[in-house]
């Protein structure tokens, strides 16, 4: 039987020995140096952390600016889609109305709701007047008005507090048709909604004793018929020349398509204008 002796499983030389000792010196150094450089980062669960408030304090949706929303926690994007809305004619009538903003949280809702204060608005407020000019008892003098044909851009806004961008709709729109007969044809301006319409409705009249020059490029059949100066297929012709036209019309073609006389074209000028 061959005897071993384990002794001589232990036994180094000298260059073996040089290399444990070297490699037992990097490896310490290298479990100091992470000691020592190692930072540590708390764990965040992102995906269920709930909303951060910074700082909440009152506000009023339809007024506070980007800064304001981001300070009491607002998302980024949803900042975004208030200013959107609000550019677009749109108001908040109560603090319930915030919840309905697109991709705003309940949780985050219910943490806000505390502190929206809808500032009550001057428009509809009215002053009492012992009669009406129909001699008629009740509320009927209102504390501004605004005459929709003639205010321009200052007046507007000073009146009204509607949005710049709206203000421009109105008077372009206004432009176009070359005057308002009744103030319900606010309604097709883009972007004034029936909420903002209905808050300043009693405030706006059309000057009854200033005659409406309409504008030819916006006129229908009923129109030209009120003119008393075209037949019917004339009108037919006018119709069609606008419709291959982009719905312009000039002067030049209204005299050729009407056979206008002088005194024709004349009265014509009085009641309607033309773009060209």
């Amino acid at each position: 039987m061959i005897s071993t002796n384990w002794k001589a499983y232990f036994y180094f030389t000298k260059k073996e020995l040089k290399g444990i000792i070297v490699l037992g010196i990097i490896l310490l150094g290298s479990i100091c140096l992470s000691w020592f450089f190692t930072t540590h980062h708390p764990k965040e669960n992102t995906k269920n952390a709930p909303e951060r408030l910074t700082h909440l304090v009152n506000f009023d949706p339809n007024q506070i600016d980007s800064m304001q929303a981001i300070v009491l926690g607002i998302p980024a994007h949803q900042v975004n889609t208030l200013l959107h809305y609000r550019q677009k004619g749109g108001y908040f009538k109560s603090p319930e109305d915030f919840a309905k903003l697109y991709g705003l949280s309940p949780s985050l809702f219910s943490q806000l709701y505390p502190f929206i204060k809808i500032k009550p608005s001057d428009q509809g407020k009215a002053k009492f007047s012992r009669f009406n000019k129909d001699g008629q008892f009740g509320f009927t003098k209102w504390s501004w008005r605004i005459d929709i044909n003639t205010a321009n851009e200052k007046e507007w806004a000073s009146k009204t507090n509607l949005p710049q961008v709206i203000i421009h709709r109105i008077i372009a729109y206004r432009n176009y048709i070359g005057g308002f007969s009744n103030a319900f044809q606010l309604n097709k301006v883009y972007g004034l909604n029936d909420s903002l319409f209905q808050s300043i409705k009693n405030h706006l009249y059309v000057n009854e004793y200033k005659s409406t020059i309409r504008n030819a490029n916006s006129m229908g059949f009923a129109d030209w018929k009120k003119l008393g100066i075209f037949s019917n297929q004339q009108i037919g012709r006018i119709l069609q020349f606008k419709k291959e036209n982009r719905g312009k019309i000039g002067w030049g073609i209204l005299i050729e398509l009407g056979d206008l006389t002088e005194s024709e074209t004349a009265l014509l000028k009085q009641k309607i204008q033309c773009s060209e």
